[in-house]
């Protein structure tokens, strides 16, 4: 599989979504996570591009995730 410059820029949409949604709490990660696993699940056409994207999607989620629980305010 190649990663072109559009799959990359796919992915980082995602992260963008899922950052996004960090700012707003837990409740809209969670949120995000499954309407962009939701969107991923209808675009199966190509499965080792869904792999990567499910994988971008629950790494997001759980490093914007960690970032925030260990963020002292």
């Amino acid at each position: 599989m190649i990663l072109t410059i559009p799959v990359v820029l796919y992915q980082l949409l995602f992260v963008g979504i899922m950052y996004a949604a960090s700012r707003f709490g837990r409740t809209a990660m969670w949120i995000a996570l499954v309407l962009s696993l939701a969107w991923t699940a209808t675009h199966l056409f190509f499965p080792p591009l869904a792999v990567v994207q499910t994988v971008v999607i629950v790494g997001s989620f759980y490093f914007f995730g960690s970032k925030r629980a260990n963020k002292v305010t």
